[in-house]
């Protein structure tokens, strides 16, 4: 079945495609982020919109990229991702600190055979060295002073996204035609989710990567004439061990940034004899698989009613577990007042009963306790006598009152 799509590749390479491998029908791939458009040496349909990064074969998932990339903090990384949001400015902490980034989507993710295509802006000129990074990842250093790369080389792990370059060759027992060598090439991160991808998609023996520096252009493959396929913006590239394109050759490249370099038909064909289903296989899994930046995350509708529904039923469970608590806080709080009231209660009788003990006492003094009444010949009752105040031992002065006797009856 023909799967429509749009066609996202340069517009000199249309007859380029179908003239080295016919026209192919590109099928989603299972749960896939899309095919998207092959440029350079093979046909392909529309990236898709991204599903989630853990498709089948994906192995990067919400990566969050070093302090020193210069890349906002939260932004993360994912195989089979969308990509695309809003383009920032690196942070001071990149070696490009100032320039633009990001943006970049899937339906973008794929260039053509020559180094430098596949830029969704910013693509101007022909070297590489000055350009906006539209999906953060440098563009790979593939030979020396090739298109001005010489700017993105000699970065380690922690400074470039994604970590060091490395390679994997890829070989595919299953299918009919073994002698095809194809390798990837780019940072640790995304070739280690691709390699796990194409092994899940396209039945690609399991391998371990190396590391690639060309910076002496000497014995590092690929070359940049054995590259059949760039993507994103030219991180990340595609080669065939047999194809030698002599357009991509060092010494064909343009001289300066405003040279036009050879046209895209004096591409060299590729090899007779390809399996180019396995071709299709590799450079669709590829486009839907290589890591992109995560965009902002958008709630769908269903999203949407569903998060409503959660706060509806979280609000409610609330409502309940208050209603509950208040009652048992109620009852904790009748118990506490009646404890209170009691013990309130028995401290003024204790009061009570304190006061009323000293007044009894008074009743029954003892005869110490009592005045003594001093009074020369016969005073009357309740007078104070006429006798001088005495000073006491402390220095206190006493009165003498006479009491009140009963008068006896004769």
């Amino acid at each position: 079945m023909f799967i429509p799509h749009e066609d996202y590749s340069d517009p000199q390479d249309t007859d380029f495609d179908s003239r080295l491998l016919g026209t192919l029908s590109i099928f989603p791939r299972k749960g896939g982020g899309g095919g998207g458009h092959g440029g350079g040496h093979s046909s392909g349909g529309k990236g898709g919109k991204g599903g989630s990064s853990s498709k089948a074969g994906g192995s990067t998932s919400g990566v969050k990229l070093g302090s020193h990339t210069g890349v906002p903090s939260g932004k993360t990384v994912s195989a089979y991702s969308a990509g695309g949001g809003k383009r920032f400015t690196l942070g001071s902490t990149s070696p490009f600190s100032g320039r633009l980034a990001g943006g970049g989507t899937r339906a973008q993710v794929y260039g053509n055979s020559r180094y430098g295509s596949g830029y969704p802006y910013g693509g101007y000129g022909t070297y590489i060295n000055n350009r906006p990074l539209p999906y953060v990842f440098y563009p790979v250093p593939i030979y020396p002073h090739y298109y001005g790369s010489d700017t993105y080389e000699n970065y380690n792990a922690t400074q470039r996204p994604g970590g060091n370059l490395t390679v994997a060759i890829l070989r595919a027992p299953s299918f009919p035609n073994t002698t095809e060598v194809y390798r990837i090439v780019g940072d640790q991160l995304s070739v280690s989710a691709v390699l796990a991808a194409v092994v899940s998609d396209c039945k690609v023996q399991n391998t371990t990567l190396s590391l690639f520096n060309a910076s002496d252009g000497t014995g590092a493959w690929p070359l940049p004439e054995q590259i059949v396929q760039w993507y994103r913006a030219s991180s990340f590239g595609l080669s065939l061990d047999s194809y030698n394109n002599s357009a991509a050759l060092p010494s064909n490249m343009p001289t300066s940034n405003t040279s036009l370099p050879l046209p895209l038909s004096d591409d060299t064909p590729l090899p007779s004899g390809l399996n180019h289903t396995y071709l299709t296989c590799l450079n669709t899994t590829i486009g839907a698989s290589v890591p992109l930046v995560d965009p902002p995350w958008k709630p769908s509708a269903g999203q949407i009613v569903e998060i409503i529904f959660q706060g509806l039923a979280a609000l409610i469970a609330a409502a309940v577990l208050f209603y509950y608590l208040w009652l048992i806080f109620v009852v904790l709080w009748r118990k506490f007042a009646n404890w209170c009231g009691r013990k309130w209660r028995a401290m003024k009788e204790g009061i009570r009963e304190r006061k009323a003990k000293p007044a009894a006492r008074k009743q029954y003094s003892t005869l110490e306790d009592a005045q003594h009444i001093v009074a020369d010949g016969s005073q009357p009752a309740g007078r104070v006598l006429t006798k001088e105040p005495e000073t006491g031992e402390g220095g206190e002065t006493k009165e003498w009152v006479l009491p009140a006797f009963p008068t006896p009856t004769v």
